[in-house]
């Protein structure tokens, strides 16, 4: 039972969620919900252009990192609030006569030094305070409508009014300033977002059911399909390519090391597992700096035998070189330890009679060794083709997926493996955040692994059929 709901918890349930957010418009700019967006709308006021309004003095006071503004007119109206930045929603409480909070005005100039708590900031500490307040984003809410901050010592109040409503019954939300209605999009590109009379989309939008939409872009958009093709094959590539030369690097050493006429074999498997010891993001790092292509030490051993400097990472075929390398650096001690243990746990009879037969060396490991090996170790190396499927570490640390492809509608490089590739949709592409199709290629990574583990786990099975019982 326990084992049971925490499969539900950790992988039933985010496979199901990711499912959902496949199926949704979930990107920048639909990440609301339909509540929240008509809040937000609602919340928005309109100011007049063509009313100057009339300007005020501006005075800034201070209370450790709270700030406050201080507005004075021209007949000695004062108005005292909490600034606020104009995309943010308009606080609760307006700006108020600074009298209601008690004033500290010892040089009677009708400039309090302080205001309750808060002191008056000096002209020049305001200027230092502009390096890190934007005073022309800021804005003072007061009853008759808002003050627009025009400078560092000035205000500007003006009407500002409802533009957008909202009616619950009919859906519609009206734009009180162009005289027009605004109503939920009904086609694909403006589901989710409110489509007024004259055609305008209005941002922000809210997060709706779409349907397979995202599914259909990666099977036929070819601004989306190509480069995911591309980078399947490079995945395939380098998971394969993993598996395949660590496991014949591990295996072969083992096969040495087991051998009786091998002296210190206790030294040099000690030896063999130290890449598996370090920490696998320190080995990554420090082969990044080994790669450097102008200051490696790869480039200075190569150097010494003529050979050019290598762009082991700024070149897309080198990187892809790399990869691999380090991958094989880093898993190979792993592949080495599973095959002397399961090296060890063939009967010596088997290749004893084997031998007694006629069978020479090759033909021995190749009939008798290496079946009975991939019995116990087939799970373990499509477990290890699954990780190396989605080392998204090695990929972010080594290459950050680069060099570029610059050409490509969407981001990707090429050393992108899928996990990378769907993240640089997700969050990393500079172009906005797509969630939604990002969660459809995480599906379509789970089918992909999904059936190469289904069909390996079946050839498994034959192996064990016939050679389990020896």
């Amino acid at each position: 039972m326990p084992g049971l709901i925490f499969m539900f918890a950790f992988m039933v349930v985010p496979i199901v969620y990711t499912v959902y957010i496949s199926l949704t418009n979930w990107e920048t700019g639909n990440v609301l919900q339909k509540d929240q967006v008509i809040e937000n709308l609602e919340s928005r006021s309109y100011v007049d252009p063509n009313d100057p309004g009339e300007l005020y003095d501006l005075e800034v006071f201070r209370d450790g990192e709270e700030i406050r503004f201080l507005l004075i007119g021209s007949e000695g109206q004062q108005l005292y609030g909490e600034p606020r930045s104009r995309s943010a929603e308009a606080l609760s409480e307006f700006a108020v006569d600074p009298e209601e909070l008690g004033v500290v005005d010892n040089d009677g100039d009708g400039v309090p030094e302080m205001v309750g708590t808060f002191t008056r900031m000096e002209r020049r500490d305001v200027f230092a305070l502009a390096s890190t307040l934007d005073f022309g984003d800021q804005v003072l809410d007061v009853e008759a409508g808002q003050v627009e901050i025009t400078g560092l010592s000035q205000g500007r109040v003006v009407l500002a009014a409802q533009r957008y409503v909202f009616d619950d019954e009919t859906g519609v939300l009206t734009d009180t300033v162009a005289g027009q209605e605004c109503r939920p999009g009904t086609d694909l590109q403006t589901t989710g977002n409110f489509v007024c009379d004259d055609g305008s989309v209005l941002d922000p939008g809210w997060v709706t059911v779409t349907g397979f939409n995202h599914y259909s872009d990666v099977l036929t958009n070819e601004t989306i399909r190509d480069p995911f093709v591309g980078v399947f094959v490079w995945n395939m590539v380098f998971a394969l390519g993993t598996v395949v030369f660590a496991f014949g690097f591990g295996l072969i050493l083992a096969l040495v090391l087991q051998h009786e006429r091998v002296r210190g074999r206790i030294f040099y498997r000690s030896l063999y597992i130290l890449p598996y010891a370090i920490p696998g993001l320190l080995s990554m790092l420090i082969w990044q700096g080994l790669l450097n292509e102008q200051f490696g030490a790869v480039n200075d051993m190569l150097a010494v035998f003529g050979i050019e400097r290598v762009p082991w990472l700024t070149n897309g075929n080198w990187a892809k070189v790399a990869l691999l390398i380090v991958n094989t650096w880093l898993t190979f001690p792993y592949m080495f330890l599973i095959a002397t243990g399961a090296l060890q746990s063939i009967p010596a009879e088997l290749q004893e009679a084997a031998r007694v037969d006629g069978a020479n060396g090759w033909q021995v490991f190749w009939k008798i060794t290496f079946p009975l090996l991939m019995v116990s170790l087939a799970p373990l190396l499509i477990g290890s083709f699954a990780f190396a499927f989605n080392n998204f570490v090695l990929v972010f640390v080594l290459t950050n997926g680069g060099p570029p492809i610059l050409d490509a509608a969407v981001p990707v490089g090429s050393t992108d493996i899928l996990i990378t590739f769907t993240y640089d949709i997700a969050l990393a592409g500079g172009v906005g955040n797509r969630f939604a199709l990002a969660a459809s290629f995480s599906i379509f990574i789970f089918l992909i692994v999904l059936v190469i583990a289904s069909i390996s786990f079946r050839f498994t099975r034959r192996l064990e059929e016939i050679y389990g019982s020896l």
